[in-house]
C-alpha cells in the first residue's frame, strides 16, 4: 500500500497556513497526477463530500478522481491528493474535532489517518457493506458509522476497536450524527424505513424513534445546545423536533423541492437549508420565517456548510460547483467550477483540432483544442443536461442531443444555433450522422429512432415509433450508422438483442443474438464490414454486418461490464471501455494489447482521432482523459 505521498500532502498542509502558487502552476492541475498515458485531463471528478480544515482557509473536496485541496481565499488549487492508499473509490470523508484524524469510508471499511504524526492509524472494520455516513463525538475518541447493512458501529478511535454495534432499522442507513454534548446519536435510514432513531451514546439504548416526514431524510443537524434537531425531507419542508420527547416543534415551508442539506448556525438562531429547487434559505429558528433568499445553480443544491467563523456558507450544486456566500450580506464571493456531470459522450471533430464532451455542468457543451486542452468556445442553450455530441462530416457544425428531448445544430465557428430539432419525448442517448451530412439519425429513451433531413429540419422517417409511456420497457440505449448510410445498427434497453435496420425501409434486415445481458454499445468498423458491441456482459461481440455472423468474442478478463467502444480508423484497434480502465484490442487476433488505467469509474465514451494517434474517454468520474494510444502501443 503506498502512502508516503499522501500523508506528506496532507502533512504539509496541516502546517503552512499559507501556499502561494505561481499563475504558470495553478493553471497546470489538468496535468496533475496523471496515468501513465494520459496526456491531460479535464474535469476534477464529481463531488462526493467537502468539508473545512480547522483553519478555515482550506477545503478539502472529495471527488470521483481524489480529494481536492482548495485556497478558500482566493478559489485556487492546491493540490490533488490522489494515492489514497486504496484503488477502491471513497464514499465519504470527516476530520476529527482537532484537525488531526481524517476518517473516510472505502466500501465496508473505515480508514483512519494520524495526521499529526503523518501515519496510516488503523482500519476500523465491521460493517459487511458498503459505510454512507461517518461522525466523529464531539471529544474525537469515537467514531460512528452506518452502513447498507442496516447496522451502526461504533469504534474507539485510538485503539480501532469495534464497542459495539446498533441494531433495529429495517433499510440501509444513511445518516448518523452526534450530538454536540455527545449525550446521543441520531442515525436515519433510507425510505422503506422511514424513520429517526435516537441513541443513548454511552449504552446503545434506543430513546426513541420518530416519524412525520411525507418522504425520504435527506439531512439531519443538531442544534449547538443538542436540545433540538432538525430534519429535511423529499417532501420539501424542514422540521423541528425535541430531542428529548421527540415532539415537533415546528415545521419550516417554503421550498418546492427536496432538501437536501440544513445546518444551524453556531448560536443557534439561524438554520440554512440548501435544496433542489436552486434555492438556499436562511430562517429564523425562534419565527420560522425565511430572512433571506439566494438563487443557487439549475441544477439545485445539494449540500451546505457554514465556515468555521460562519462569515460564509458553502454550498455544492449538483451543476458540479462550489459557491461561496457573504452570510452577512447573502453576496456571491467566489465559485470553484470544474467538477462536472458524467460524461456519456465525446467526440474529436474531423480535422482532429479540437475535441467535444457532454460534461458540461450547467447544460453547456465545450469545445477544446486537442493539442494544448484550451478552451475554445462554450455553446449555451440546452434546459438539460447533454447526452450526446457528434461532428458533421465537414466539421463545422455541431450535433447534440439531451435529456430534454430536443437535438440541436450548432455552427462550429462561431458557437451559433442554428436550429432544434423537437420531437422525442424523452432523453436522446444517441445522435449519428450521415456520411454525406445529409440526414441525422437520433434514438431516444421513448423507445424511438428518428431519421431527420438537416437542411430544412423536418422528419424523414419514425423507424420504431414513439410511445408516449413515460417510462417504456425498452428505451433506445445506443444506435451507430454504417459509413455507407444504409444500415443503422439499435441497442436498447432490457434486450439482449442487436437489430440492424435498412435505413431506406425503415425494417428490420437481421438481429444479432448471442448477448447473454443487455448491449449498451455498437459501434460500426471503418469499412463497415464489422459491428463490434459491449454491455451488461463481460464480452465484446464482432458480427459480420453482411451475413450477422459472430466473427469473434473477446472476453474482459475483469468480468466487467463494457460499455465503450470504438474502432480505430485504420480497423486494427478496438477500443472499451470497462470499470476504471480502457482495454486496446488487436481487432485481427482478438488479443488484448494494451490497458489504459486511470478513470475511477465506468468509461461510457470513446472516440479515435482521425489520424488514430489519440483516443479521448469520458466517464462517470465526471472527467475527460486524453491518451497518446501511439506511446502506449510502442511499449
Amino acid at each position: 500500500m503506498r502512502t508516503s505521498r499522501f500523508f506528506n500532502c496532507v502533512l504539509t498542509l496541516l502546517w503552512i497556513t499559507s501556499l502561494f502558487l505561481s499563475d504558470s502552476f495553478a493553471q497546470d492541475y489538468i496535468r496533475w497526477n496523471l496515468p501513465e498515458g494520459a496526456v491531460t485531463r479535464f474535469g476534477k471528478g464529481h463531488i462526493r463530500d467537502f468539508v473545512y480544515f480547522p483553519d478555515g482557509h482550506r477545503l478539502a473536496v472529495l471527488s470521483g478522481i481524489g480529494i481536492w485541496i482548495y485556497d478558500v481565499r482566493t478559489g485556487e488549487e492546491l493540490d490533488l491528493l490522489t494515492d489514497l492508499g486504496t484503488e477502491d473509490m471513497w464514499n465519504v470523508m470527516e476530520l476529527s474535532p482537532d484537525g488531526r484524524t481524517l476518517a473516510a469510508t472505502t466500501d465496508s471499511q473505515v480508514v483512519l489517518w494520524d495526521l499529526h504524526v503523518n501515519k496510516l492509524n488503523k482500519f476500523l472494520v465491521g460493517h459487511e457493506d458498503r459505510v454512507f455516513s461517518v461522525a466523529f463525538s464531539p471529544t474525537g475518541d469515537i467514531l460512528v458509522g452506518g452502513s447498507r447493512d442496516k447496522t451502526i458501529r461504533l469504534w474507539d478511535v485510538h485503539t480501532g476497536e469495534l464497542i459495539q454495534t446498533l441494531t433495529g432499522h429495517t433499510d440501509r442507513i444513511r445518516l448518523v450524527a452526534y450530538s454536540n454534548d455527545g449525550e446521543t446519536l441520531v442515525s436515519v435510514a433510507d425510505r422503506d424505513d422511514n424513520t429517526i432513531r435516537f441513541w443513548d451514546a454511552h449504552t446503545g439504548e434506543i430513546l426513541r424513534i420518530l416519524v412525520g416526514h411525507g418522504d425520504g431524510v435527506q439531512s439531519v443537524a443538531y442544534s449547538p445546545d443538542s436540545r433540538t434537531l432538525v430534519s429535511s425531507g423529499r417532501d420539501a419542508k424542514i422540521r423541528m423536533w425535541d430531542v428529548d420527547t421527540g415532539k415537533r416543534l415546528n415545521t419550516f415551508v417554503g421550498h418546492t423541492d427536496r432538501v437536501h442539506s440544513v445546518i444551524y448556525s453556531r448560536d443557534g438562531t439561524i438554520l440554512v437549508s440548501g435544496s433542489w429547487d436552486q434555492t438556499i434559505r436562511f430562517w429564523s429558528v425562534r419565527t420560522g420565517e425565511t430572512l433571506k433568499t439566494l438563487k443557487g445553480p439549475p441544477a439545485g443544491i445539494g449540500a451546505v456548510m457554514y465556515s468555521p467563523d460562519q462569515k460564509t456558507v458553502v454550498d455544492h450544486g449538483y451543476d458540479g460547483s462550489l459557491r461561496f456566500w457573504d452570510t452577512g450580506t447573502g453576496d456571491l464571493l467566489k465559485t470553484i467550477t470544474g467538477h462536472t456531470f458524467i460524461v456519456r459522450s465525446v467526440a474529436f471533430s474531423p480535422d482532429g483540432k479540437t475535441f467535444v464532451s457532454s460534461e458540461g455542468a450547467d447544460y453547456t457543451i465545450p469545445l477544446r483544442g486537442a493539442q494544448t486542452g484550451k478552451l475554445l468556445k462554450t455553446l449555451t442553450g440546452h434546459t438539460d443536461r447533454v447526452s450526446s455530441v457528434v461532428y458533421s462530416p465537414d466539421g463545422r457544425t455541431l450535433a447534440s442531443g439531451s435529456w430534454d428531448g430536443k437535438i440541436r445544430f450548432w455552427d462550429v465557428q462561431t458557437g451559433q444555433l442554428l436550429k432544434t430539432l423537437i420531437g422525442h419525448t424523452g432523453g436522446v442517448p444517441s445522435i449519428a450522422y450521415s456520411s454525406d451530412g445529409e440526414f441525422l439519425v437520433s434514438g431516444g429513451w421513448d423507445n424511438s429512432i428518428r431519421l431527420w433531413y438537416i437542411h430544412t429540419g423536418h422528419l424523414m422517417q419514425d423507424i420504431i415509433g414513439n410511445i408516449t409511456d413515460p417510462e417504456p420497457a425498452q428505451g433506445v440505449r445506443y444506435i451507430s450508422l454504417n459509413p455507407n448510410g444504409r444500415t443503422l445498427a439499435a441497442a436498447t434497453t432490457e434486450e439482449n438483442v442487436i437489430r440492424l435496420w435498412d435505413t431506406q425501409a425503415g425494417k428490420v434486415k437481421k438481429i444479432l443474438t448471442g448477448h447473454t445481458h443487455t448491449p449498451a454499445n455498437v459501434a460500426f468498423s471503418p469499412n463497415g464490414a464489422v459491428l463490434a458491441s459491449g454491455g451488461e456482459g463481460s464480452t465484446i461481440s464482432l458480427w459480420d454486418v453482411e451475413t450477422g455472423e459472430l466473427l469473434k468474442t473477446l472476453m474482459e478478463p475483469t468480468r466487467s461490464a463494457v460499455y465503450g467502444i470504438d474502432f480505430s480508423p485504420d480497423g486494427r484497434i478496438l477500443a472499451s471501455g470497462c470499470y476504471q480502465m480502457i482495454r486496446l484490442w488487436d481487432v485481427l487476433t482478438a488479443e488484448s494489447r494494451s490497458t489504459l488505467k486511470g478513470h475511477t469509474s465506468w468509461v461510457r465514451a470513446l472516440d479515435f482521432s482521425p489520424d488514430g494517434r489519440m483516443l479521448v474517454s469520458g466517464s462517470d468520474d465526471s472527467t475527460v482523459i486524453l491518451w497518446d494510444v501511439r506511446k502506449v502501443l510502442n511499449q
